[in-house]
């Protein structure tokens, strides 16, 4: 990875586990990468191989298309995170999740039209 890719990498580890509430040593303990190689990879002085970013995305809860695209559409992140939840999700879950998601969905879209019906007829 040229540096400045690996200065965006280390930067959006270190945002993501700051949002998750996770030190360098509790993303160590849970990812089994060592709190140098993270320390590192957040510097942007480490190029990671893809068994430490996989380790570490799943710990993380996020896609390794986002911990390694720093121009990731905001469409392609939500989608991202949805995959991130369903794989998350334990397997005999997985279909109550997809149930509930499309319900929510559904109610969604019939409150946004609603709401564009009782604009447009005011």
């Amino acid at each position: 990875m040229p540096i400045d890719d690996l200065t965006a990498l280390g930067q959006i580890m270190r945002k993501t586990r700051k949002e998750k509430d996770l030190t360098q040593q509790e993303l160590s303990d849970l990812s089994h990468v060592s709190v140098k190689q993270i320390a590192n990879i957040e510097k942007g002085k480490m190029n990671p191989s893809y068994l430490i970013l996989r380790s570490l995305a799943k710990v993380l809860h996020i896609s390794l298309d986002t911990l390694i695209n720093p121009d990731i559409s905001l469409e392609d992140e939500g989608v991202n995170q949805m995959k991130m939840l369903y794989s998350s999700c334990p397997p005999e879950m997985r279909d109550t999740l997809l149930h509930h998601t499309q319900e929510t969905v559904k109610e969604l879209t019939e409150l946004l039209c609603m709401c564009r019906n009782s604009i447009s007829g005011a």
